[in-house]
């Protein structure tokens, strides 16, 4: 092989990496109309609902899979959920998995500054707030918050809930 080809060769190299990585900027790009502060969603659907919901940590992968796909892959995402003993998940409470605040939804709308204001009645989650990570609002009313109750105890694995979006 001469000097040439391989000039060439990592030529071709370093404008295959430059294209891939644009690709990923570009497939990481918040979709049209959609708020770049965006940090929580529902999720309606997911691999199970009701007493047969996957474990804490499958659960957040899916929230993940769902913001990484939608722009918002730099951000670690929470399922709204306790963890159970069975799960081995114990530790895992909803509430203090979330972060801070505060939280915004697709269309930049605040759902709450903080932890307290989220439990509280001066919160922002309503039918038409409480949208998916493309703005979709549920099908139906539900009951918010779904994962914790405000001693941070269980209170449902019944779908749909809640994915928060927490700074890396």
């Amino acid at each position: 092989m001469n000097s040439e080809s391989i000039k060439t060769s990592d030529r071709s190299t370093r404008v295959a990496g430059a294209l891939l990585v644009g690709g990923v900027l570009l497939a990481a790009q918040p979709l049209a109309g959609q708020s770049i502060d965006m940090n929580f969603f529902l999720v309606i659907a997911g691999p199970t609902w009701g007493p047969t919901q996957p474990d804490v940590s499958i659960s957040d992968s899916h929230c993940y899979d769902q913001g990484y796909a939608a722009g918002f892959g730099h951000l670690t995402w929470h399922v709204y959920l306790t963890g159970s003993a069975e799960d081995g998940e114990e530790g895992e409470v909803a509430r203090a998995r979330i972060g801070t605040g505060p939280w915004y939804n697709y269309y930049g709308v605040m759902i709450a500054e903080d932890v307290a204001q989220l439990h509280s009645d001066a919160n922002n989650l309503w039918l038409e707030s409480a949208v998916t990570v493309r703005g979709e609002t549920p099908p139906e009313e539900v009951q918010i918050p779904v994962g914790s109750q405000l001693d941070g105890g269980d209170f449902s694995r019944a779908g749909p809930f809640l994915c928060f979006g927490v700074p890396q």
